[in-house]
């Protein structure tokens, strides 16, 4: 069974019955660990300030996921992952420690990882491949509000240091760093609140997911990085 078809099923009953509505965005007081984000910004934020420092040793997007370089085909868009469809990176957590704790308490969060856009990077026009999780952005380094921003089904975000924004990537979404500095979030995937019983389907979707190709593949080469950024 394909991801495409799953989605094609799926996506209609998650939309129709989100307990909060069928927005393209969505208001971050929703989403109870905006919270716990958004206080503990300052603990976050040291830990990024460190390993920022190995910024050229983060792993292209376009070497993570192969398969979607539409989206991004440079080395301007690097990944640190924390956590990946259920799946940590202990290595990862113990340069971020605290961040770890706050995620790992946050029961609702599927995916974490530190996403930078290089100077001057433009993410082009695309969609997530599943409609069961929504977005949070924790905004971490913004050189300039209104040059960095998402679109998101046509709506405009800007990112405000310290500060979430939410909303879900199936729509039409694109990411613009239109400064000559690094831009950095938190890149969250939550589940999406569903009433029973599609809450458990989703949740038995997203615990099959490791083993659909558009997941397994990005989840290996991100393993495959890591024993060349810690050993060299």
């Amino acid at each position: 069974m394909s991801t495409l078809f799953i989605e094609r099923l799926l996506q209609p009953l998650y939309r129709r019955f989100s307990l909060w509505g069928d927005f393209a965005t969505q208001p971050t007081y929703l989403y109870e660990g905006t919270k716990d984000l958004e206080k503990n910004f300052d603990v976050i934020r040291a830990e990024y300030d460190e390993i920022i420092k190995r910024y050229d040793d983060f792993a292209p997007f376009q070497e993570i996921s192969p398969h979607q370089t539409y989206i991004s085909n440079d080395d301007k868009w690097r990944l640190f992952f924390l956590k990946g469809a259920g799946i940590w990176f202990p290595k990862n957590c113990e340069q971020m420690p605290e961040t770890a704790k706050i995620i790992k308490r946050n029961k609702e969060i599927v995916s974490a990882y530190i996403s930078v856009l290089g100077p001057r990077k433009k993410l082009e026009p695309h969609a997530g491949p599943y409609s069961g999780v929504l977005r949070l952005h924790l905004a971490l380094d913004i050189p300039h509000k209104q040059r960095c921003y998402i679109d998101v089904n046509n709506e405009r975000l800007h990112w405000t240091e310290g500060r979430c924004v939410l909303f879900d990537d199936t729509y039409i979404h694109s990411a613009v760093n239109n400064t000559d500095k690094l831009r950095a979030v938190l890149f969250i995937d939550i589940v999406k609140p569903l009433p029973l019983p599609l809450h458990l389907v989703n949740l038995a979707v997203i615990k099959m997911a490791r083993l659909f190709s558009y997941v397994r593949i990005p989840l290996a080469n991100h393993k495959k990085w890591q024993r060349v950024f810690y050993d060299g």
